[in-house]
Formats: C-alpha cells, sequence, structure tokens
C-alpha cells in the first residue's frame, strides 16, 4: 500500500474551530471597540478583515501543506432528525389561572371572562408552538447550509493541493484568489448598509 501524499483533516473539527475563531474574532473585535468608542461599521469592518487575513493564512497553508478534506460529519439531515422538534409546550406556565371575578358583575360576565381566558391561553399556546417549531427548523436548516458551504467551499480549494504543495507563491495567488471570493460579500453587504442607510 502506497503512504498518502497528501495531509488529511477532518471537516467536523475544522468546521467548529472555524466557528470557535469566528465567534472570539467578533467578541474580541467587538469588546476592544466598545472601549475605543467605535462604530458598528469600523468594528465590523475590522472583524471581517482578522477573518479574511485568518482565511487566508489557513487557505494558502492548507494548499501549501498539501491537504485534503474529509468529511467526517456525514450526512447533515441524518443529524437533524435526530435533534428533537418541539411537539408540544406542556411546560408552559400560563399563570395561576385566577379570575378577577365576584365585584358585582354577575355569574355571567365571570363565566365569559373565564371562556376569553381559555380562547386567548389555547390561541397563545399554539401561536408559540408554530413559532418554535419554524425557529427551530430554520436554525437547523441555516446550520445544515452552513455546513454544506463551508465543506464544498474548502474542498473546491483543496483540489488544487497537489499542484501547489510545496509552492509558496501558487499557493498564495490560490488563497488570495478564494478568500477573496469567499469574503468580499461580507465588506459589500457592510458597505451597502453603510452607505445606503
Amino acid at each position: 500500500m502506497r503512504p498518502r501524499s497528501y495531509l488529511l483533516i477532518r471537516s467536523k473539527r475544522t468546521f467548529f474551530t472555524t466557528l470557535l475563531i469566528a465567534t472570539l474574532t467578533l467578541l474580541g473585535v467587538w469588546f476592544v471597540g466598545l472601549r475605543q468608542d467605535w462604530s458598528l461599521f469600523k468594528d465590523s469592518l475590522v472583524a471581517v478583515s482578522i477573518l479574511a487575513i485568518s482565511l487566508l493564512s489557513f487557505l494558502t497553508a492548507g494548499l501549501y501543506f498539501g491537504v485534503k478534506l474529509r468529511d467526517t460529519l456525514g450526512s447533515v439531515t441524518e443529524h437533524i432528525k435526530k435533534l428533537p422538534m418541539p411537539d408540544s409546550l406542556s411546560n408552559l406556565n400560563l399563570g395561576d389561572g385566577t379570575v378577577n371575578a365576584g365585584h358585582g358583575e354577575g355569574c355571567l360576565e365571570a363565566v365569559a371572562e373565564i371562556f376569553m381566558w381559555l380562547i386567548i391561553a389555547l390561541v397563545a399556546v399554539f401561536v408559540l408552538w408554530i413559532a418554535a417549531a419554524v425557529v427551530w427548523a430554520t436554525f437547523l436548516t441555516c446550520t445544515a447550509i452552513l455546513y454544506w458551504l463551508f465543506f464544498r467551499a474548502l474542498r473546491f480549494v483543496f483540489r488544487h493541493s497537489m499542484e501547489c504543495r510545496g509552492r509558496l507563491g501558487l499557493s498564495l495567488r490560490y488563497g488570495l484568489t478564494y478568500a477573496t471570493l469567499y469574503v468580499s460579500w461580507l465588506y459589500a453587504i457592510i458597505l451597502a448598509v453603510h452607505y445606503l442607510h
């Protein structure tokens, strides 16, 4: 058996490491921006610039060392099916159920007040159940899409690994090209929001 001529990294570990680095970068820039009285625009530009430099470094080093990406997460939809979906809100606390009746309004008004309370409670439970299901499904779908895009994007970049292995100039050129492609839309959104506001 011939030894591998490339370095194999796991996609799951890379994805979660990237999420951790991005979160720490955003929090760090935000806290520094609070001390420096930076605007949200400047905070965003600094954070995206740090992430772009990190991505460029990662891509260039990966291409230079001949890295390939192995999918260790598997089918994301299988993981989503294992997660609990909200099927009821039985633990929802709607108060103690006391009705303020008996101040001379009469029995019919007290019954109408209880009936209205029950209808409002049922509508609230239904709306909360629907909202929880929609939010949960949206979160899982966005996570799956982000992972898929992340995995596909890195595999697309690292297909040049054999060509770039040991060649710093070519690795830097490919890294710069793909880092620019993957980060430029963030700059476009930040600038558009700032100047079109």
